[in-house]
């Protein structure tokens, strides 16, 4: 009897377990955002078709621009940023991947509404401190393909969505929101930096700009692009600057970026709408 119980439990709990897992239907294309405001653009255009709630993030499931699509918003940092990366290729197993959202500019050539699309990330902040100071240094990643880890600083977005956006970018430009009456320009290449730090500080910049030739600075980019490029995941960052990191004239970082930071989240969400018509 005590037998036939157990038996019974455990045929239960495999009916359960087979009822209550959910099929995940594969979309087109993953949009992630680190907070609220940036991704809010987007989910205000979305035919949504389901949600599911899993690691405290909310994956929002269904239409964006004709295309199927999966939203979900990531958390501020690196390490918040990489967990939900690899998690959403787990469930979902995207075609392609969008990273969307605000910076800090380091290069003085873009301006506060820009809207800039680096074709490579490296993470600022991994090496080591010395006597002399920080050194950056390389990551050591194992590659698909290979068995050993080799030494990696830049990881690359893809050269296709790349494209994409630059002829998205001659469509987009008369919906951006202006600051003044200049209008938002787009910049597509150069170098993106991450890092676990918000940047307000001019040596900070100015190091940025000498060491690596940076265009923008962000907390969670490089990380996703890193992921991606391990999962062999198309990947595409959409950025667009909300302050210059260290401030300019009085203004802090900080305070540009309270001002700003709507008018940077849209220009950002805009571009990613444009590109999503434009993918095939």
């Amino acid at each position: 009897m005590k037998r036939a119980f157990l038996i019974l439990i455990v045929f239960l709990s495999l009916i359960l377990s087979f009822s209550c897992e959910k099929t995940y239907h594969k979309p087109a294309v993953a949009i992630l955002f680190a907070f609220g405001e940036e991704g809010k653009l987007l989910r205000s255009k979305m035919e949504l078709t389901d949600s599911l709630n899993f690691c405290g993030r909310i994956f929002w499931e269904g239409k964006l621009q004709g295309k199927d699509v999966v939203v979900v918003e990531s958390g501020v940092g690196m390490t918040n940023a990489a967990m939900i990366t690899q998690l959403l290729i787990d469930k979902y197993d995207p075609e392609k991947m969008i990273f969307t959202g605000i910076c800090g500019g380091i290069d003085s050539a873009n301006h506060i509404g820009d809207v800039v699309i680096p074709e490579k990330w490296v993470t600022h902040d991994y090496g080591i401190y010395d006597k002399d100071g920080f050194s950056p240094e390389s990551l050591r990643v194992v590659f698909p393909g290979e068995s050993k880890a080799t030494y990696a600083m830049f990881f690359v977005v893809d050269k296709s969505l790349l494209r994409t956006a630059e002829i998205s970018a001659e469509e987009v430009r008369d919906r951006f929101q202006s600051i003044g009456e200049r209008i938002p320009q787009v910049r597509i290449g150069g170098i993106g930096t991450s890092g676990n730090s918000f940047i307000d500080q001019q040596e900070k910049r100015e190091w940025l700009k000498e060491r690596f030739d940076a265009q923008i600075v962000d907390m969670e980019s490089a990380a996703v692009v890193q992921v991606a490029n391990i999962n062999e995941v198309p990947i595409l960052v959409i950025r667009s600057c909300s302050d210059l990191a260290g401030g300019s004239g009085s203004s802090t970082a900080q305070e540009e970026l309270s001002h700003f930071f709507k008018v940077a989240a849209d220009n950002s969400a805009m571009f990613v709408l444009q590109l999503l018509s434009s993918i095939n």
